[in-house]
């Protein structure tokens, strides 16, 4: 959505005959109902598969599924109230929608993490979010015009100060770049993971779904440009209100595909093979090598890290954080050393 602040709004009326009401109508719907299944399914399998692991990153994920929700009824809101008015709400809650999506992200990035320089990383970022993505972008909504009545009555305060079309741009391009901020993160750690290919190119593949939202949204920035060349902007510029639902929801369906690893396996028990039964719901801690011996199997048992829709089985210590990467090479050697004290052992 993007400001009025240097036009005055004819009074229009819509033709019946030629109308895009209902497919925004059916995007908005859609859309939604996705985000939200793909939030009940995370809320099944942390509050009732793990047996109540919810955390704070759970709720702000909900809150960002009503903001949604908020977000796709302000498309079609302008029908009750002006539609000017509609658009300022629909950007407050299409801000917030997305801020508690990154916020959501980052707090699940810090209850996994257990590399510090990872960590330090997330915490940078949360705090480049909350600058940005928070205080400055929500500071320009409720400053988009001084009155702020100004935004949907510019004709009733012809002295008004209303913020150029550059902020609004500026506040896109910021969410696009904390937006891969959050998704390249973990990547260093991904590549790095000592698991089965399927299970990595999984991975893979819930990381390229957030770089689809990074996409959907710069192709959303174009679309705000290009409006301020189109003649009619009631009708043109449907699109926006089309990519504006599918990228909120995106986002949240994205970050709650994160956790869901313990329903897949639960669901495809032969998909995550290499992972062991007993640590089913904590993922697989690397391929061990049969035969590696009780003090191998009691070194993993103590060590296993935790992962994605997980709760850390004890609090890490400064003096015992490591990355998963060393962790699931240190279990991956532990066969051969075993068996070369047993080949030392057979000639000695």
């Amino acid at each position: 959505m993007s400001s009025p602040s240097n036009a005055t709004f004819p009074k229009l009326t819509s033709n019946p005959d030629e109308s895009y009401q209902a497919n925004i109508i059916a995007c908005a719907a859609i859309t939604w109902i996705i985000g939200a299944t793909f939030v009940g399914l995370r809320f099944y399998t942390r509050g009732i598969l793990l047996q109540n692991v919810l955390g704070a990153e759970d709720w702000f994920i909900l809150l960002a599924l009503v903001f949604a929700a908020a977000t796709c009824a302000g498309m079609i809101e302008h029908l009750m109230i002006p539609m000017a008015r509609a658009g300022w709400y629909t950007i407050l809650w299409y801000l917030l929608s997305l801020l508690l999506t990154k916020l959501s992200i980052l707090l699940l990035y810090l209850r996994i993490l257990s590399y510090q320089h990872a960590r330090y990383y997330a915490y940078a970022i949360l705090f480049i979010v909350l600058i940005t993505n928070g205080l400055w972008t929500l500071s320009t909504v409720v400053t988009a015009c001084l009155p702020l009545a100004a935004f949907w009555d510019r004709t009733s305060y012809p002295n008004a100060y209303c913020h150029p079309r550059s902020f609004w741009l500026g506040n896109t391009g910021l969410h696009i770049g904390t937006d891969i901020l959050l998704y390249v993160l973990p990547l260093p750690v991904i590549v790095n993971l000592q698991v089965k290919l399927r299970q990595k190119m999984v991975l893979y593949g819930i990381f390229a779904l957030g770089f689809f939202v990074c996409s959907i949204s710069a192709v959303r920035l174009w679309d705000l440009v290009e409006q301020y060349h189109r003649s009619d902007f009631t009708f043109d510029n449907v699109s926006i209100a089309y990519l504006t639902c599918i990228e909120i929801n995106a986002a949240i369906a994205c970050a709650c595909c994160m956790t869901l690893k313990p329903l897949v396996s639960k669901i495809f028990p032969k998909f995550f093979s290499g992972a062991r039964p007993s640590n089913q719901n904590l993922g697989t801690s690397g391929d061990l090598e049969a035969g590696a011996g009780k003090a191998v199997e009691d070194s993993e048992k103590r060590r296993n890290p935790p992962t994605i829709g997980s709760r850390p089985s004890r609090r890490i210590s400064d003096e015992d954080k490591e990355t998963w990467v060393s962790m699931y090479r240190r279990d991956s050697t532990a066969p051969s050393m075993h068996r070369h004290q047993k080949e030392r052992t057979e000639h000695g």
